[in-house]
């Protein structure tokens, strides 16, 4: 949210005790075990985390693909020493601008969602040559952006949103000046699945001829798909006129490991306006493991859109499973009904954190918090998670809603 850089106190970060350098190595099978010890403080099993939405197994192919790719790197300015690599990486990108509306679309596989939209507000900044640039942005966008721009020397105008989250677009025009750069969304913004209005988006960057930048960390590997089985999406990607720039997180529904995140721009020549000097590095990272653009061109051509749709369509019957399951408990609501795989729970009578403490002991993972006031648990479901799990979250989630109600 907004506020977050203007907190005042914040939790200390934790840290072990001070440790030497290990003077003599161990044993393979020692240090292994160390590891699962370790491990073993993780306080949820994999199948029953319903709160991260990456915490799940990316597709087998992913590792296959990796191992071969080892021993390889991808980075602009090595791409004569790897060039198979580097094919690799920019196939898939061309793979990705296709599924999202522009098939000559450039780009690059980054480090995370973090690095894709920072390299936005990069692009733009650059790009525009204001001398006190600023973005504007809905309220709920990414905290990247605030951190893009305090690294950029940019300032944020806010869009304020409402209960559900979204933006009210008759600020925008007030928002909008001789500085504005860039002009950010969400599809959908990562707090609740609600999906920005894009299209208005796009028609206010039309007019006035600011960058548009569509974050879809989380809609990019399942929006399409789902119009593909005939649910209505709005339009959100390059299909629109005004959509510049995009990125889409693959680590998160599109069973590619983590971190594997795509920045994609509608038009190569973009790319001319950041300083690359000798290097040609456009992104904030350089050298990147060859593995991740093997994992990330094998998971899309193994799959094709054919495997994707299976995939979706699996997920959000999980999905459907625990929204019914909700409806039906007693004392316990939707905030809004789900879009794609975050599902957000609240209630008007019930002690919603011992809900939440409840579905703890019982070894489920949610992530707890508030927005606009209101206190809610949060899943963010991975594709790995199946009927059995989703039946088993809403019995966990009955028993802790019942206990909540009896104090």
């Amino acid at each position: 949210m907004a506020q977050e850089f203007e907190k005042g106190a914040r939790a200390v970060l934790p840290m072990p005790e001070a440790m030497p350098f290990p003077e003599r190595g161990l044993p393979e099978d020692a240090v292994l075990e160390r590891v699962r010890d370790h491990l073993k403080a993780d306080p949820y099993p994999t199948a029953q985390n319903f709160g991260i939405s990456y915490v799940g197994p990316p597709h087998p192919i992913a590792a296959k693909a990796a191992r071969l790719a080892a021993e390889t790197v991808f980075v602009d300015w090595a791409r004569d020493m790897f060039p198979g690599t580097y094919q690799l990486e920019k196939e898939a990108v061309r793979m990705m601008g296709s599924l999202l509306g522009a098939p000559d679309a450039a780009g690059f596989i980054t480090t995370g969602g973090t690095e894709s939209n920072m390299s936005a507000v990069r692009l733009a900044r650059d790009l525009a040559r204001r001398s006190e640039p600023e973005i504007v942005m809905p309220e709920t966008a990414h905290f990247s952006f605030r951190l893009a721009a305090e690294l950029f020397g940019v300032r944020i105008r806010y869009i304020p949103v409402d209960d559900e989250l979204r933006p009210d677009m008759s600020e925008i025009d007030t928002l909008i000046g001789p500085n504005t750069v860039a002009l950010v969304c969400s599809a959908p913004e990562g707090h609740l699945g609600t999906l920005d209005p894009v299209e208005e988006f796009s028609r206010v960057a039309e007019r006035t001829g600011v960058y548009l930048h569509v974050d879809a960390a989380f809609g990019g590997f399942i929006l399409p798909f789902m119009r593909d089985l005939g649910y209505e999406i709005p339009p959100f990607d390059f299909r629109l006129p005004g959509v510049r720039s995009m990125m889409t997180d693959g680590h998160k529904v599109g069973l590619l490991p983590v971190a594997t995140s795509f920045f994609i721009v509608r038009d190569l020549a973009y790319l001319q306006a950041l300083p690359t000097e000798e290097t040609l590095i456009h992104t904030l990272s350089s050298t990147k493991s060859g593995g991740t653009a093997a994992a990330a061109w094998a998971v899309l051509t193994h799959l094709g859109r054919e495997g994707y749709r299976r995939s979706v369509r699996d997920v959000l019957d999980v999905v459907r499973i625990v929204r019914e399951g909700v409806e039906r408990i007693e004392g316990l609501r939707l905030v809004v009904p789900p879009l794609i795989t975050v599902v957000n729970i609240t209630s008007d009578t019930l002690d919603v954190e011992r809900v939440y403490h409840g579905l703890r002991r019982r070894g489920w993972g949610t992530t707890f918090g508030q927005v606009k006031g209101r206190p809610h648990i949060r899943l963010s479901i991975h594709p790995h998670r199946d009927r059995a799990h989703a039946e088993g979250f809403v019995r966990a989630l009955e028993e802790s809603a019942r206990d909540a109600r009896s104090g």
